[in-house]
């Protein structure tokens, strides 16, 4: 699943496939669940096209004249952009924003899990994302670190988007790993008390992805042709332990917090 560098990664995509183009046409294939983002106003109208991410959250802004319609979008297991010439895309194209050269930019998802609506803020059951809202990121956290959710393991809150906006399976991993004196089963409340790095870990780690071309994660591939996962110790590595969550997600860890599982 696409993670906070991979979000970045598409958004840079977007923006380079669309700076400098008109878009004439939006289309929804019609298998897809989400609804038609055609609206009236932009069907005769050519716009153009930005993209800019938080988290594991991409949205895309179509621009006519004064009008801009934000597109929220999520990426699912599977979804990704890719430029298509027009006619040619690929089967599993769901939403394509078709330029005025004859090619298309397209969302594409394998498994249908990706969603999009239009909508004009970022999710609210999302928190800040780390790598540009440290501070908020932070507050969030310490403001809430008495509730009952951080009574969780570590391993498993960092999953949870309300706190930990854009940290998913690898950079979980990837982030404990490199506290090697914190045993990933504490309490977060205990953990982020004991090693309050941890927080810091949570905005160096995605911007180190970031910097070396992403995770290396199934079903993604970088759209600039870099080889991703260079800076990963723990995640797919075959010396570390694995055990499934509670959201059967498989979590990395370190065998020296062998017999500490809960």
């Amino acid at each position: 699943m696409p993670e906070l560098a991979e979000l970045k990664f598409t958004s840079d995509y977007v923006n380079k496939m669309s700076k400098g183009y008109t878009f004439s046409k939006v289309e929804k294939n019609p298998i897809h669940k989400c609804e038609d983002i055609n609206t009236p106003y932009f069907k005769n109208r050519n716009f153009t096209l930005t993209s800019e991410s938080r988290g594991k959250e991409l949205v895309v802004t179509m621009h006519a004249d004064q009008v801009h319609m934000p597109i929220q979008m999520t990426m699912g297991m599977t979804g990704y952009f890719k430029l298509f010439e027009t006619g040619k895309e690929h089967k599993h194209a769901h939403l394509k924003f078709l330029r005025e050269d004859g090619m298309s930019l397209c969302f594409v998802d394998v498994r249908r899990f990706g969603k999009w609506k239009a909508a004009r803020s970022w999710n609210t059951d999302r928190g800040p994302d780390p790598t540009i809202e440290f501070g908020a990121f932070k507050e969030n956290i310490l403001t809430n670190i008495h509730k009952a959710a951080f009574k969780q393991p570590i391993y498993l809150l960092l999953m949870n988007q309300k706190y930990f906006n854009g940290i998913g399976n690898y950079l979980r991993a990837e982030i404990l790993y490199r506290l090697p004196y914190l045993n990933p089963f504490l309490s977060a409340r205990e953990a982020i008390i004991e090693e309050p790095k941890i927080l810091e870990l949570c905005r160096d780690i995605p911007n180190l992805a970031y910097v070396r071309g992403g995770g290396q994660i199934k079903d993604w591939d970088n759209p600039f042709g870099q080889t991703p996962g260079k800076f990963m110790k723990c995640y797919g590595n075959p010396e570390m332990l694995r055990i499934k969550d509670k959201n059967a997600r498989m979590f990395w860890y370190d065998p020296k917090w062998e017999g500490y599982e809960k």
